[in-house]
C-alpha cells in the first residue's frame, strides 16, 4: 500500500514537472504577437483645438483659487456604479468612450463638483445622444454641468459667476 502511494505520488510530481516544462517552452518559443501589425504608423495629435486651449486658460484663471482644472476626461472615471446584474454593464456600455470637456476637481476631497462643456451649435444626432448620457450621467452623480458657445467670447469674471465663484475685483 505504501509503495502503491509513493508511486502515485511520484507519477503526479512527473505530470506536473513535465506540464511546467511544456508550458514554458510554449510561451518563450513563440515570438510575442506584434502590438501594431505592419504598415501602421502613429503620431502625436493636438489633445485641444485652439478654442479649446482658450477657454481652457480662462477657465483655470477663473478657479484657479478653488479647482484644479482637468480636460478631455473619461466620464467613466469619476463616477461610480453601484448596481445588480447586467444593469451596471448597460449603464457603463453607454458611458463608455464618452468624455467630458472639463473637469474641475475639489483639491481637497478630489471630488468632481463641476463639469464644463462646449456646447456644438448644430450637434449630429450622435453628438445629441452622447450629450443626453453624459448629462443624465452628471444629474444622477449630482454633479453641475455649465455649458459654454465656442463661438462666444468670454472673460474671466463671465465665467467665475457662470460657475458660482466669486468674480474678483
Amino acid at each position: 500500500m505504501e509503495m502503491v502511494l509513493i508511486g502515485a505520488a511520484a507519477a503526479a510530481l512527473l505530470v506536473v514537472l513535465w506540464w511546467s516544462v511544456a508550458a514554458t517552452r510554449k510561451t518563450s518559443g513563440q515570438p510575442l504577437s506584434p502590438v501594431l501589425p505592419p504598415g501602421v504608423t502613429i503620431t502625436s495629435t493636438p489633445l485641444l483645438t485652439e478654442t479649446d486651449v482658450t477657454l481652457y486658460n480662462l477657465i483655470r484663471l477663473a478657479v484657479q483659487d478653488y479647482y484644479l482644472v482637468f480636460t478631455q476626461v473619461p466620464l467613466w472615471s469619476f463616477v461610480s456604479v453601484k448596481a445588480m446584474g447586467k444593469a451596471r454593464s448597460q449603464v457603463l456600455s453607454h458611458m463608455a468612450l464618452k468624455r467630458v470637456d472639463f473637469v474641475l476637481v475639489h483639491p481637497g476631497s478630489r471630488q468632481v463638483e463641476q463639469v464644463v462643456q462646449i456646447e456644438d451649435a448644430s450637434p449630429r444626432p450622435h453628438q445629441a445622444e452622447r450629450q443626453r448620457v453624459i448629462e443624465s450621467v452628471l444629474d444622477a452623480a449630482g454633479i453641475k454641468l455649465v455649458k459654454v458657445r465656442p463661438q462666444k467670447s468670454y472673460t474671466v469674471p463671465d465665467l467665475a459667476v457662470m460657475l458660482g465663484l466669486e468674480a474678483d475685483e
